[in-house]
């Protein structure tokens, strides 16, 4: 083998390893990003889950006011206690928010 097979076989060689320096760097920020993604979503779905709890506590006050709704003479007393529901979970919701 003379130096110009020798050196031949270095350039292909040094070739393939900056392309495989390249391909790492393309695959860290990839990376990089689907992790920046991910947790956007995971912040997502956490949001997505309160408000489907507080949802489903406004769903629960309100079957209570429509089953209370059709007894007669208490009717300010009801309305009292689904405000004072509300009012409880606009504390709750307030306190998940900070």
């Amino acid at each position: 083998m003379d130096k110009r097979d020798t050196s031949l076989i270095v350039e292909s060689l040094q070739s393939k390893v900056e392309k495989l320096i390249i391909q790492h760097n393309k695959a860290k920020e990839d990376i990089r990003q689907l992790k920046e993604e991910n947790t956007s979503l995971q912040g997502k779905l956490t949001y997505a889950k309160v408000q489907a709890k507080e949802l489903s506590e406004k769903n629960k006050v309100l079957k209570l006011a429509k089953s209370l709704s059709g007894k007669q003479g208490k009717s300010t007393d009801i309305k009292l206690k689904i405000n004072e529901l509300i009012r409880e979970i606009d504390k709750c919701i307030a306190q998940v928010n900070s």
